[in-house]
C-alpha cells in the first residue's frame, strides 16, 4: 500500500466542494502541489490538497456561481419563444424549398425548348439547300 494518498483532480474537487477548473487553476498557478504520473495524468497529495484547502478558503457551491440564474418561468418563455422561431424557420425553409423546385421546373422546360429549337434549327438549315 502506497505511502502516500494520490488522488486525480476530479476527485480533490469532489472532495473539497469545488470545480474541476479551480483544481486544475491551483495546479496551474502553483498554488496547489501536483504532478503527473508516467500516464501523464495529475496527481495530488492529500497533504497537499489540505494544505491547499486550509490556506485558499476557495470553496465554491457551483462551478460556475457567478452565471446569472434564470428562473423556471423565465426558461419555460425562452423555450417557448424558440420553438415559435424554429416553426416558423421549418416553414420558410418548406416554402423555399417549393419555390425552388418551381424555378427548377422553370428552368428545366426552359432548356427543353432551348434544345427543340436548336434542333429544329439544325435539320430546317439541312433540308432547305
Amino acid at each position: 500500500m502506497p505511502s502516500k494518498m494520490l488522488i486525480s483532480p476530479a476527485q480533490a474537487a469532489e472532495i473539497i466542494g469545488v470545480s474541476r477548473r479551480t483544481i486544475m487553476r491551483a495546479i496551474e498557478t502553483q498554488n496547489l502541489q501536483a504532478f503527473r504520473d508516467n500516464k501523464n495524468h495529475w496527481k495530488i497529495e492529500m497533504k497537499a490538497l489540505n494544505q491547499w484547502k486550509s490556506t485558499e478558503h476557495a470553496r465554491s457551491e457551483h462551478a460556475h456561481s457567478e452565471a446569472p440564474a434564470i428562473s423556471l418561468q423565465d426558461m419555460a418563455i425562452a423555450l417557448g419563444r424558440a420553438e415559435v422561431e424554429r416553426d416558423a424557420l421549418r416553414e420558410q425553409l418548406e416554402q423555399t424549398k417549393e419555390d425552388r423546385d418551381h424555378w427548377r421546373g422553370l428552368a428545366e422546360r426552359q432548356q427543353d425548348m432551348l434544345q427543340e429549337q436548336r434542333s429544329r434549327g439544325l435539320l430546317a438549315r439541312l433540308f432547305r439547300s
